[in-house]
């Protein structure tokens, strides 16, 4: 470890050691990793990857942390962060935006927005990377990530750069060949094709995200968005008759007849009792937002009952909704 500490210094690489993951993980959770490497070029990154190879570490490459995971009271070793790498700018002659992994989707959105381009819209509020996003084609409200993004380049785990087309990516919902392993690596930079729209319509459609994902989202205890990639509701429906017609009449008349529109933010806690009663779940304290059963919070309850909870909606629903967060093995 001292050798590679030593070639991080001679080609200023940021680094941290003993970085305890319940002060900076998105969930506040995890044990301590020994090594965090934070290259802000992708020279650096190169540096980095060739280093770690040279020396025979595993590693694993991390943005925000917003869909990760990590397990109490575990050790890790080294994390790869992208977050130090910045920058977003257009190119006009290509028709392209071209930004940096570490960006975060919320800042490429409000770009797009300023310079009148449509297509990001769906990005707004999501609290993820650029180089997250594209490992698991991130997008909401019908937006995703493949449908604006024309290649990426890659630092492979050889070190060695490469450019792949969102076709390489094998982008579908929440998925990609980065995300199944089939290709491994860092990204740096991403780049999308130029749509030119209503400046007036795509901020109309931004605000009404945001104000959409503020009302059905956690934001009082940390969290991980949705947990699984599907409805939960749905998903417990198809075992439990009862349960079944009660939340059809919910999102009936909710969200179809649109009968009850003066909706609390935290009006789902009802059926969300109504599910604990009906499946019997029991916690000293609740893994799952008030707001939704299918995002996994963080009331101090500890990772061990966090994934309790996974099990437990993965065997009710017969493996039926895949889970959509990564949990995140000590290494």
């Amino acid at each position: 470890m001292d050798k590679l500490l030593a070639i991080l210094n001679y080609y200023n690489i940021e680094f941290k050691e003993h970085i305890d993951l319940t002060a900076m993980s998105y969930l506040r959770t995890g044990g301590v990793a020994k090594l965090m490497i934070l290259p802000d070029t992708k020279e650096k990154v190169i540096q980095s990857v060739r280093a770690l190879n040279s020396h025979n570490i595993n590693y694993k490459v991390i943005g925000a942390t917003s869909n990760l995971l990590f397990l109490d009271n575990s050790a890790y070793g080294c994390l790869l962060a992208t977050t130090n790498l910045k920058g977003i700018r257009m190119d006009q002659t290509k028709s392209e935006i071209v930004s940096a992994s570490g960006e975060m989707l919320g800042d490429l959105s409000r770009f797009a927005l300023l310079h009148s381009i449509t297509g990001f819209e769906g990005f707004e509020g999501i609290p993820g990377t650029v180089g997250g996003a594209v490992f698991m084609n991130a997008g909401a409200y019908g937006y995703e990530t493949k449908n604006v993004l024309k290649s990426i380049e890659l630092i492979d785990d050889s070190g060695e750069s490469r450019i792949l087309t969102k076709e390489e990516l094998g982008l579908n919902y929440r998925n990609s060949v980065l995300k199944k392993g089939e290709v491994k690596g860092v990204v740096v930079n991403a780049t999308y094709h130029i749509t030119y729209g209503c400046q007036n319509k795509i901020e109309e459609r931004m605000e009404l995200f945001h104000s959409k994902r503020h009302k059905y989202q956690e934001f009082l205890f940390p969290n991980l968005g949705s947990c699984f990639s599907g409805s939960i509701y749905r998903a417990l429906g198809k075992r439990d008759k009862v349960f079944r017609i009660i939340s059809m009449c919910y999102f009936l008349f909710n969200y179809k007849i649109k009968i009850f529109r003066r909706e609390s933010p935290i009006n789902r806690i009802w059926i969300n009792n109504i599910a604990i009663k009906r499946f019997n779940f029991k916690y000293d304290k609740q893994p799952f937002s008030n707001k939704n059963i299918n995002t996994l919070v963080n009331r101090g309850q500890g990772t061990t009952e966090m994934l309790r909870f996974i099990e437990e909606i993965d065997k009710l629903t017969n493996s039926a909704v895949p889970i959509e967060n990564e949990i995140v093995d000590p290494f």
